[in-house]
């Protein structure tokens, strides 16, 4: 990506970055602090798909053409104003990134397909780093074979620092040759094709080195294993008019999908 493209996309963003309603935000911070309290049942929810009762200006669970839009909680999106990438844990060099330090990673690019546990997948062409720019960066302390990332709408997720840093694993600024938009992760998102979709966390605001592994967000409030590789079966893509195609597991490719180099 050339500068002139990188300075682009960083006032594109920055002015079209959507702000929280301080009531809304404040609204927001007091659930947070009450849902600690709370047993996970109590906010086990899995759909709120297309609810009345959720502002249309929320990102929220929509079916819609082309790659459906999914969100562990119903929030108004990242506020710019605030946000800032931590990364730290068990580290030599934690960092702190502002939205414009990430573009000043070698950026990679590639085509492959996300795909959901509800039976559906999609593909896109996402633009980003590799996790190794990380490490090269924070130099890791050896035993720190975890990483647990959270994002802004309290979801979290937690992988070896093995499987993010294989190739085609990337930290993504970019998704169809525009910035992340805010339903699908905007500023920043993981994309682990091998992974079931609900391991490509979105709306990043964190990442730690740890030496243990803690769970994921859908082992402790739903059905889903903490490791989410993606097993044989069946898929029904998007983008072929859901006529179901036998899978054999791992990155999930179709016939009318362009592979990676060999």
């Amino acid at each position: 990506m050339n500068n002139e493209n990188r300075n682009r996309d960083i006032k594109e963003k920055k002015n079209s970055a959507f702000k929280f309603v301080r009531r809304d935000f404040f609204k927001m911070i007091s659930f947070a602090g009450i849902s600690s309290l709370l047993p996970n049942s109590v906010f086990a929810k899995e759909d709120f798909r297309n609810d009345k009762n959720i502002p249309k200006k929320y990102i929220q669970n929509r079916d819609i053409p082309g790659f459906h839009i999914r969100s562990a909680n119903p929030f108004m999106g990242v506020d710019m104003g605030n946000w800032g990438l931590s990364i730290g844990g068990m580290v030599k060099n934690p960092i702190a990134l502002s939205y414009e330090d990430l573009f000043g990673m070698r950026m990679m690019s590639q085509v492959s397909r996300l795909k959901c546990v509800e039976c559906w997948s999609a593909k896109a062409k996402w633009e980003g780093f590799h996790f190794s720019e990380v490490v090269e960066k924070l130099q890791p302390d050896p035993s720190a074979k975890y990483v647990y990332i959270q994002s802004a709408d309290s979801y979290y997720e937690s992988f070896t620092v093995e499987e993010l840093l294989r190739p085609r694993v990337l930290f993504v600024l970019r998704m169809d040759g525009q910035p992340l938009s805010k339903d699908h992760g905007y500023p920043l998102r993981l994309i682990a094709p091998f992974k079931y979709g609900y391991k490509n966390i979105k709306y990043i605001t964190s990442i730690k080195f740890l030496d243990t592994r803690k769970r994921n967000y859908w082992s402790n409030s739903g059905p889903y294993s903490v490791d989410g590789t993606i097993q044989p079966g069946i898929d029904h893509p998007l983008d072929y008019n859901k006529k179901p195609i036998p899978i054999n597991g791992g990155e999930v490719f179709h016939f009318f999908d362009k592979r990676p180099p060999a």
